[in-house]
């Protein structure tokens, strides 16, 4: 789960990390507490706020409503606003862009540091560090250990996938965080009875017939999720992906090695076969697909391996009595868990199909790649 600026600030601030004061506010006609010098920003998932005109600064309150309008007007990628964090201005002498995150290549943490901190700071220079799950030792940094201590307290208390802090900066002697990112594991939601966070969903955005017969699958059935988050893309790759977090590090590395996801979904918890053929076959329906990546971890603990990828298999022989056509395009299987061995001997007998087979050898990046590689060549040849 994506949570929105003012919802990660809190979850900071909770960890005794320092963040400005601040008033959220859902109509521009309500009474503000903070008066300029104050920054505007709307609250949105989708990122580029700055260079999208989703923030602005106001330094005379002649300005401020202006501003505040302009604000609940703005869309980011069909997502409206409907709410702005209205916060202080914060002078400061330093900025850094700091964050830790799961990283797949080295199954562990990473904490990444760029003494540059603000907008486009992926183009710049960045320090990368691991760091150790078990003790949780930390590197020296430019930064104070008590602070990075804080932002790792914050990472493991509330099962966090991703903790991106840019800027976080030094005003006086004190360090504040101006922004938050924040990616908290679905499956850990059980653990938190104080996580009382809305549905995620895109305000404005019209769901396709897809998306809505998607979340039919899993309507009235709890046996596990296949379909409840769907949405489409615009890309050619379609995804089948496993739920706690594995799903949004698998659409980030497709998206870092060129490939275009076709669609968002995941199943997990273990769906029966039947909602898992459902799925599939509202995955393949989405015209001009190039490849399928059926993407997760490799040591799923309560997913039947088995059960899940021969429903994926019926899924597609289902779609392809529909369609009156063979699926030639390259399918790419990266899953572990509970009977894999059986999946795998099994999938290995079928040799009507693309399939290229991963292991727990191959990392989620290099699969990604792997993929996004097939559908540009099946794109060129087919």
């Amino acid at each position: 789960m994506i949570l929105y600026e003012f919802e990660g600030k809190q979850l900071l601030s909770n960890a005794g990390i320092n963040v400005p004061k601040s008033q959220l506010i859902t109509s521009y006609d309500q009474n503000i507490s903070i008066k300029p010098p104050t920054i505007l920003k709307a609250q949105v998932l989708a990122g580029g706020r700055m260079e999208m005109g989703g923030i602005k600064i106001v330094n005379a309150a002649s300005n401020f409503q202006d501003a505040l309008k302009d604000l609940f007007k703005y869309t980011n990628k069909s997502e409206k606003t409907n709410s702005v964090l209205i916060e202080e201005k914060i002078e400061h002498t330093m900025e850094y862009y700091v964050s830790i995150s799961y990283d797949t290549d080295i199954r562990g943490l990473t904490l990444t540091i760029s003494s540059d901190g603000g907008t486009g700071v992926e183009s710049r220079g960045s320090k990368k560090y691991h760091i150790s799950s078990l003790d949780q030792s930390i590197p020296k940094t430019d930064i104070p250990d008590e602070i990075i201590q804080k932002i790792l307290k914050a990472f493991f208390e509330n099962d966090c996938l991703l903790i991106e802090i840019n800027p976080l900066v030094k005003s006086g002697d004190e360090w504040l965080a101006l922004d938050a990112k924040v990616k908290l594991d679905d499956d850990a939601k059980k653990r938190h009875s104080e996580w009382q966070f809305p549905e995620r969903s895109v305000p404005g955005h019209i769901p396709t017939e897809r998306e809505i017969a998607a979340k039919q699958i899993d309507a009235g059935d709890h046996r596990g999720t296949a379909g409840s988050v769907y949405f489409d893309l615009d890309g050619d790759i379609g995804i089948l992906a496993s739920g706690g977090g594995i799903s949004l590090i698998a659409m980030d590395a497709l998206i870092n090695a060129g490939g275009k996801p076709s669609n968002y979904t995941e199943y997990s918890g273990n769906p029966p076969r039947e909602k898992v053929i459902k799925l599939t076959e509202t995955v393949l329906s989405k015209p001009g697909l190039h490849a399928l990546w059926i993407i997760g971890t490799v040591v799923a603990n309560f997913t039947d391996i088995y059960e899940t990828l021969m429903g994926i298999i019926d899924g597609i022989k289902e779609y392809e009595k529909k369609v009156g056509k063979k699926m030639d395009i390259p399918i790419v299987i990266r899953r572990g868990g509970p009977r894999d061995t059986e999946a795998f001997e099994e999938l290995k007998k079928m040799n009507d199909y693309d399939f290229h087979l991963q292991g727990p050898e191959i990392s989620i990046p290099q699969s990604a790649s792997y993929i996004a590689k097939l559908a540009k060549k099946y794109a060129t040849t087919s």
